[in-house]
């Protein structure tokens, strides 16, 4: 073969007319051979038939939306406010000594005085600080008529339910203590004007009436010893550390004998925390009325 200038590789026509087409590597023809590639006619143009031209598609107007009928609201005329003058602030008046349950349950000494009463039929007294100052007072409530007359003829009642609210000297209420029907055992409820239990005072034992216990939950926090002969009353808290004490001077006591003008003093040991502090009050305050022992001895 003669040489050639520099062509690409690739298959070309065999110049040696043995095959349809031979490699050339760019240098020298090869061995390889391959017929020629079949021949596809190109295809004939497809004749399409002309097309009528369509009329356009008309689009339907969708009808306009109504609106919501709506009342036009017209705007609410301003009205204008004179000038407020500013205004001092409210001061809650109470008598003098304190005001609010503050008043009873902060005072060192307090002196219950029930006064005599020839016809006792709704009981009610007044606690008084030591300079004698009204800080609150104690009311029985639920008395209706028939129990009225009841307690004016006979001493049925003692045995029945009987209720008291302890009021600050504002008389607002600020303890509520209901006693039910008397059977073995005293037992006083003691709970907020809302209805949020305080506490109980529960007569201990069923022969004696000589003690009370404080509970909580049914945990004992505090407990009142009791001389009724002498009228002393030593509370002491969980610990058995006196608390505070209920006593009668001898002169009240003569005129208690006398008269049935009952007045005693509720003296405070040590500070207390809450309840203790409210169950104890509750306690002194009711402890001639709603656990007094009846004459057969039953508290």
């Amino acid at each position: 073969m003669t040489d050639h200038p520099a062509v690409p590789q690739g298959w070309y026509q065999d110049p040696s007319g043995a095959a349809a087409l031979r490699w050339w590597d760019g240098a020298r023809w090869t061995e390889h051979t391959q017929a020629a590639p079949p021949q596809v006619p190109a295809p004939a143009p497809q004749q399409y038939a002309p097309q009528a031209p369509q009329p356009p598609v008309q689009q339907q107007p969708y009808p306009p939306q109504q609106p919501y009928a709506q009342q036009p609201q017209a705007p609410a005329p301003q009205q204008p406010y004179p000038p407020q003058a500013p205004q001092a602030p409210v001061q809650q008046q109470f008598p003098p000594g304190g005001g609010g349950p503050e008043g009873l349950l902060s005072a060192d000494v307090l002196a219950v005085n029930q006064d005599f009463k020839w016809v006792d039929i709704s009981t009610s007294y007044s606690v008084l600080d030591r300079k004698g100052i009204e800080v609150g007072s104690v009311a029985e409530t639920g008395q209706n008529a028939a129990r009225k007359v009841m307690r004016f003829v006979s001493t049925m009642d003692r045995y029945l339910s009987r209720k008291f609210e302890i009021r600050d000297a504002a008389g607002v209420p600020f303890l509520e203590l209901s006693r039910g029907t008397k059977v073995l055992k005293a037992k006083v409820q003691v709970a907020r004007p809302d209805g949020t239990p305080v506490g109980e005072i529960l007569q201990d034992r069923v022969v004696t009436f000589g003690s009370f216990d404080l509970v909580v939950g049914g945990a004992t926090i505090g407990h009142i010893q009791a001389s009724w002969s002498a009228f002393n009353f030593t509370f002491t808290d969980h610990t058995g550390t006196e608390v505070a004490r209920i006593g009668r001077s001898l002169l009240d006591r003569v005129l208690d004998v006398a008269f049935g003008a009952d007045y005693y003093y509720y003296e405070v040991l040590r500070p207390m925390a809450e309840p203790l502090r409210s169950l104890s009050l509750a306690a002194a305050l009711t402890m001639d009325t709603l656990l007094k022992p009846d004459k057969d001895g039953d508290a």
